[in-house]
């Protein structure tokens, strides 16, 4: 899978897997965001970085619950050892020095978008492999919601369905879009990273 994953990367800019975890870790990673949800626990998304953030609804208006690593949820440790032995393989096979990940729950309600941007900021391109897990039941091209990547001639590719244990990886600085969701929609978002640059200025 990781080779995969490496030539993906290499000859696309990303890779789509499905059935990325057995059964059992899916379903129980949809319930905990379900969960969340449900408890109040996620907080309106932001664009720009640290002191730079503020909210703008007409560029993003989903949700986000920022993950702990290490967590005391099993479902959410499975998710982050996961992701660590997949920068291990890319660090491997690619030489990206990959140090961290970090993740965060994501939810669209119905009528909820992100516009057209790309992963990496400017100030720090620490941000190297973005990755996106989905926690979504018997989707389909109807409910919206689909993950579109945009090729080196600035020119849209197909969409990609947010189908439920499906993991998307991409390099964080390919601009992609989150089309109209219309109905509620799962998502983990993670980013493997790089040390931060030292831009002078």
């Amino acid at each position: 899978m990781h080779t995969n994953i490496t030539e993906g990367l290499c000859t696309h800019g990303f890779y789509v897997i499905d059935g990325f975890f057995e059964e059992e870790t899916y379903q129980s990673l949809r319930s905990t965001v379900e969960l969340f949800y449900q408890q109040g626990k996620f907080k309106p998304s932001k664009i720009g970085h640290q002191h730079q953030k503020n909210a703008n609804l007409s560029i993003r208006n989903d949700a986000i619950f920022w993950l702990d690593k290490p967590s005391a949820n099993e479902a959410i440790s499975l998710y982050f050892k996961a992701m660590e032995a997949l920068r291990d393989a890319l660090n491997q096979s690619l030489f990206l020095g990959l140090i961290d990940v970090e993740a965060h729950f994501a939810v669209y309600p119905a009528h909820h978008f992100y516009k057209k941007h790309i992963d990496q900021f400017s100030n720090t391109k620490d941000r190297k492999i973005s990755c996106v897990y989905y926690l979504n039941n018997e989707w389909s091209d109807e409910n919206g919601g689909q993950l579109v990547l945009y090729d080196e001639n600035n020119e849209p590719r197909p969409p990609i369905l947010p189908l439920g244990n499906r993991l998307v990886c991409f390099n964080s600085d390919i601009a992609h879009e989150v089309l109209t969701a219309y109905q509620l929609r799962y998502s983990i978002a993670s980013w493997l990273k790089i040390r931060p640059m030292t831009l002078i200025t």
